[in-house]
Formats: C-alpha cells, structure tokens, sequence
C-alpha cells in the first residue's frame, strides 16, 4: 500500500518538475518574447511587401502616363506639321522652273500623307467651295443637306425655313416668318436678320440643336459609331450654288437637286483615283449619268481661296492620335501668301 501511495506521489512530483522545467515552451518567458518578436518582424516584412508592391504599381502607372505624354506630344506635332505642310503645298507651289519638283498634293485633291521618321501625319484638305453655303444655298438645297445628314423630312424643312427667315432682312409678310418673329420675341432673341458671319451662328437659329449640328455617337453591335453633324457640310466663305464634286462630302453632294445616292457614292469613288479636271471629265469617268439639274450645281474648279484643313498625327506603334483643324485662307498677293483664319486643337477626326 505505501508502495503505491509513494509510486503516485512520485508522479505528481515529476509532473510538477516537468511543469516547472525552465526549458518548458508553455511557462518559459524567452521563447514567448521570440515568439512574439517573430511575428512582428513577419508583420513588417509584409506591410514592407505591400509597400513595395504599391510602390512598383506606381512607378508602372507612371512610366506609362510619362510615355502617353510623350507620345501624345509628338502626335500632336506630328498633326501640327501636316498642316503646315499642306498650307506650303496650297499657298506657296514651285516656281515655273521648279516645275518638275515633285509635290505631295495638286488641286482637287482631297488627302494628303505626310511621313515622319517615327509616324505619319494624314491631312485632309477640303476647299471651301465643296461645301454648301449657308448664305448662298436656298431652303431647297439646305433642307436636302439636313436629310442627308439623318434629319426628317419635315424637321428639316422647317429648319430650312428658320435659316432663311435668319438671314433674310426683317419686315417679310410671309406667315411662317411672323410665327418665327413671334417666337423669337418671347425667347428674348433677337434675329440677325443678316448673312451668317460663322457656321456656328446658326446654334442660335429655332430648331437647330448641338446633335443636329455637331453630330452623335451610337453604340451598337460594332462598337460606337459617330454620325456626323450638318456643321461641317457648310461655309461662310464661300457664296456659291455650286458644290465641288473634288471636294464635297456625301452629305452635300446630296444637297444638290437632282442628285441620287448611287451617283454621289460613284463620284467619292472615282475621285480617289484623282480630282476631276472639269464636268466633261466627270461625265466621261462616271459610270452612272449625272442629271441636267444636277450638272448646273456642280463644279470642279478651286475658285474658292479657303481651305479647312484637318490633320491627324499617328506615332508608330501606339494607338493614340492628336488631331488639329485649320481655316486658311490664301492670298495671292503680300509677304505672307496665306492667313490662318481659325485653329482648333483637339478635334475629333
């Protein structure tokens, strides 16, 4: 009996030496400090791997916002430059003796390619006179432009009339212009009753809208489409019936009386293949015949000394563009051949 009674005693006994051992991992002050000295310095290795992994993020999104800069700038000079090689090409030709140098664009043409070393500015050059004009062109013409360019029939006539009723002096017994005086008068505007002195003058006219003149993007199936607005299919600076067939958009092709889709499309086709040098030669290459009523408002000759000129400036390698638009005007006499009568910067192509 004592024999068991000190066999148990000398258990606990040995379970409290190995309880109390300084060597325990449970009750040992240093191994608990470890322990905890451990974790923290694994705590600050990771927010150090967070930092440095914020920090690598940074300096990616950096490298790429400096090399968009970079590139956005040479694009944009890149545009720049192709204007001023078109205005050198349009306002200052060669000598009679430097006829044979060889030249990038001759009149009638409406695109120019200009290349760089590490891209290429694409120039589009449209003289004014392929374009309708707003003081010029009668409710007829316009309102085809305005259908052409997606507006309803009805709208656009209205929008036809408004113009007229603008442009035209005041004092006019025409019950349509009384309704257009009375609406003016309660909007608190008041009629130019003058020729449009900007294509921008017309924002001001009843029922045009920023859609109907600058135009609207889509998205369908086949991304964003952009359908453009009448803005660009008319001009102050020219005074003519005539629309340009070198130069003309489908649009104001379209406004000319007479004319069909199928011979406005056949004509942008067979320009590409180079201006047209006059009407007879416009009948000779067209495959589809151009009416009576159509051939008398059309022209081919740059009598028209403003230029809208559009330039897109492409960097090899990247997707970015930068593209400019100028009015120039050339002078055939002075010390400076042409003046730059607007400049637009970042404009859509």
């Amino acid at each position: 009996m004592r024999d068991s009674t000190t066999t148990t005693q000398d258990a606990r006994n040995a379970r409290e030496r190995v309880s109390l051992n300084p060597e325990s991992r449970i009750l040992n002050p240093a191994s608990s400090d470890a322990a905890i000295a451990l974790l923290a310095v694994m705590s600050a290795v990771s927010v150090m791997l967070l930092v440095a992994l914020a920090f690598a993020g940074s300096v990616q999104i950096e490298t790429r916002s400096t090399i968009y800069r970079k590139q956005a700038t040479q694009a944009y000079a890149m545009a720049v430059g192709g204007v001023q090689v078109a205005i050198q090409e349009i306002a200052y030709p060669p000598a009679q003796d430097q006829s044979d140098t060889p030249r990038l664009w001759r009149k009638g043409q409406r695109t120019l390619r200009v290349p760089y070393a590490k891209g290429v500015a694409l120039v589009e050059i449209v003289n004014e006179t392929g374009k309708v004009s707003l003081n010029g062109a009668g409710q007829e013409q316009l309102a085809r432009l305005f259908e052409a360019r997606g507006v309803g029939k009805e709208e656009a006539a209205q929008l036809a009339l408004a113009i007229d009723h603008w442009r035209k002096p005041p004092g006019s017994e025409e019950e349509s212009f009384k309704a257009l005086d009375d609406y003016y008068h309660e909007a608190g505007i008041q009629p130019a009753h003058n020729r449009f002195h900007s294509v921008e003058e017309m924002l001001l006219v009843h029922g045009m809208n920023r859609d109907i003149y600058y135009g609207t993007a889509e998205i369908g199936r086949d991304g964003i489409q952009t359908l453009y607005g009448v803005g660009q299919d008319l001009t102050v600076y020219s005074q003519s019936s005539q629309v340009n067939v070198n130069y003309a958009s489908r649009a104001a092709l379209l406004s000319v009386r007479g004319m069909t889709e199928e011979v406005a499309e056949n004509i942008i086709q067979e320009r590409r293949k180079g201006p047209f040098e006059s009407l007879d030669d416009l009948k000779l290459r067209l495959e589809t015949s151009v009416s009576d009523e159509s051939q008398s408002l059309l022209g081919t000759t740059d009598d028209g000394r403003t230029y809208t000129i559009l330039s897109v400036g492409m960097v090899n390698g990247s997707p970015l563009r930068r593209a400019v638009k100028a009015v120039v005007s050339v002078q055939p006499q002075g010390l400076a051949l042409h003046r730059i009568i607007a400049w637009y910067d970042e404009v859509s192509e």
